[in-house]
């Protein structure tokens, strides 16, 4: 108990050094305009972007706490990702369906969906301090991820479905989870049908050693693709398109890992059906019925048309509203900005969502299960839907 008192404090002490030290330089306002980009990167400073594209500055890290402070969503564009492979040609949009014709498909898998697994997941997901990506704990809760997606690959049917598992690793700890379901036979290589989610958390007030466990930002959203992932491989299904699952990292950093996986992928020439993004899928204010938030920016509308019919056909009775995400919102607009048509939903409407996030108490005590639960329905009618396409 001592040792650990002890290494609290000392973490402290540090945090509050560098707060000061970061304060200090901020109120100096340093004359960077003959830096270059690599001397501002050695010294700690990060390209960030907040509102609309074009508005970025160079950044130290007191700056940036404040930004999640005061709940200003941003980009970081340090690294360049997503400028680098601007210049390709765009990828290759493919027809979205009109209607859904796959439900004699889907609705025996939505019944799979189970509220127990879900609890059990996100309990354990959330039992990490915090899953910051740059944190000794942040790369632990990833490789726990990684084993859990393993165990579930184990169970596919090998000489029907090939489930391959990739950490993409980053510079930082913690690494993105993808995971992609091919048919042996019969499928096709390409388009990909892909459905995400991030799996970091953050302390708003210390990131690096204040608790985070991030129930619902972002442990819903993981638990939602990880259980429709369950669902996908223990009923046997084949996807004709190719069908993946992403957890992100580093998405409360700015977008950080999205932007690196996005840009491979089109620096590979990838080509890619649609996106459906899930980040924060189980808080509802007290009072208030469910409903499933549709976000209107930062997203392919044709898309988003496609997913309010799933919302329609496989939760019937609950109630859809539009509702605006704003900038650097989520890892979605990673693949608008790189030209792929992504879906972004919500728990809420963005005004009423979790007063929890980014702090201590965002926890599993928080979440509405069966909301979690109708979020995975659509994941799920979203993958065999799409997969389905030709």
């Amino acid at each position: 108990m001592t040792k650990l008192l002890l290494l609290s404090l000392l973490a402290s002490f540090v945090f509050a050094s560098q707060h000061v030290l970061t304060n200090k330089q901020s109120s100096n306002s340093p004359d960077l305009s003959a830096l270059t980009s690599e001397q501002l990167k050695e010294q700690g400073f990060r390209l960030i972007e907040t509102g609309f594209e074009g508005n970025s500055r160079w950044m130290h890290q007191g700056d940036i706490l404040k930004l999640y402070q005061t709940e200003t969503r941003f980009t970081d564009l340090t690294d360049g990702d997503l400028d680098r492979v601007a210049h390709l040609p765009p990828p290759k949009r493919f027809p979205i369906p009109a209607k859904l014709l796959h439900q004699a498909v889907v609705n025996p898998l939505l019944a799979n969906v189970s509220v127990p697994h879900l609890t059990e997941w996100l309990t354990k997901f959330t039992s990490f301090k915090t899953r910051y990506y740059q944190s000794p704990s942040g790369k632990e809760s990833a490789e726990w991820l990684f084993t859990q997606a393993s165990v579930i690959a184990k169970k596919a049917d090998k000489s029907k479905v090939k489930v391959t598992i990739e950490k993409f690793e980053h510079e930082w700890a913690q690494f993105s989870v993808l995971v992609k379901i091919h048919a042996v036979e019969g499928g096709v290589a390409e388009p990909a049908v892909v459905i995400s989610a991030h799996q970091d958390s953050t302390n708003q007030w210390n990131p690096w050693w204040g608790a985070a466990p991030g129930a619902d930002d972002d442990g819903s959203g993981s638990c939602t693709i990880f259980e429709a992932y369950r669902v996908i491989i223990e009923s046997g299904f084949i996807p004709y398109r190719p069908i993946e699952f992403h957890w992100y990292s580093a998405e409360e950093a700015g977008l950080l890992g999205s932007q690196k996986v996005v840009a491979d992928y089109k620096a590979r020439g990838v080509q890619v059906a649609g996106v459906f993004h899930a980040d924060m899928t189980g808080y509802t204010p007290e009072d208030k019925e469910e409903v499933i938030g549709i976000s209107t920016d930062y997203v392919d509308d044709e898309l988003e048309g496609f997913v309010k019919q799933l919302v329609q056909t496989y939760n019937k009775g609950t109630k859809i509203i539009d509702t605006e995400c704003g900038y650097g919102c989520s890892d979605h607009a990673s693949w608008t900005k790189a030209g792929y048509p992504a879906s972004f939903t919500f728990e809420t409407a963005f005004k009423e969502s979790s007063p929890y996030i980014h702090s201590p108490n965002d926890v599993v005590e928080h979440i509405t299960f069966s909301h979690v639960a109708k979020f995975t329905r659509i994941a799920i009618g979203f993958a065999v839907e799409l997969s389905y396409t030709k």
